[in-house]
């Protein structure tokens, strides 16, 4: 796992997300109140919180969600990987999905705990229930087969998951 990968998985495209309009509204509101106060001659107080909605708005609205992903991939090298990048083999089985982190079992993940299938451009997700943890599969790295043959498979063996296209921000 590298820092590109991780991104490319984890820090969505802040455009597409719903908050985005939110924070574009605030950082409207932000512009507009600091210039009006700077105009009429306002006290600095009023032009601070103005201020304050613009760098507010840009940094939850653009940066948040890149800086949160960035924090967790440099916490996870640090605490577990020597601040190396790892490498993640995911082995696909009729009963159960084996993760493999530098050559080593690190987890088993059953079928059933799998509830959704998600499919991006390069990437699939299998999710458990609770939709936040899962299993990332990078489409071009299979041993065996393909995409499409993974993708047709999984409609053939585990029909109760259901396939679905990952949301918007997501889609890299």
């Amino acid at each position: 796992m590298n820092r590109k990968r991780y991104d490319k998985w984890a820090a969505p495209k802040f455009w597409r997300l719903r908050s985005f309009y939110v924070y574009l509204i605030i950082f409207i509101a932000g512009i507009f109140g600091w210039i009006y106060f700077d105009r009429v001659g306002a006290s600095a107080r009023w032009q601070t919180i103005g201020a304050f909605l613009v760098f507010v708005s840009v940094y939850r609205g653009v940066f948040f969600h890149w800086m949160h992903a960035d924090k967790t991939f440099r916490l996870t090298r640090q605490k577990y990987f020597n601040e190396k990048d790892w490498a993640c083999k995911v082995i696909l089985r009729d009963k159960d999905i084996s993760l493999h982190i530098n050559g080593k079992l690190n987890n088993r993940v059953e079928w059933s705990e799998i509830k959704k299938l998600e499919e991006a451009k390069t990437y699939f997700k299998l999710s458990s229930s609770d939709g936040v943890e899962g299993v990332m599969v990078d489409k071009s790295c299979f041993t065996e087969g393909d995409s499409d043959s993974f993708k047709q498979w999984m409609k053939e063996t585990h029909p109760e998951i259901e396939q679905v296209r990952i949301a918007p921000a997501f889609d890299k």
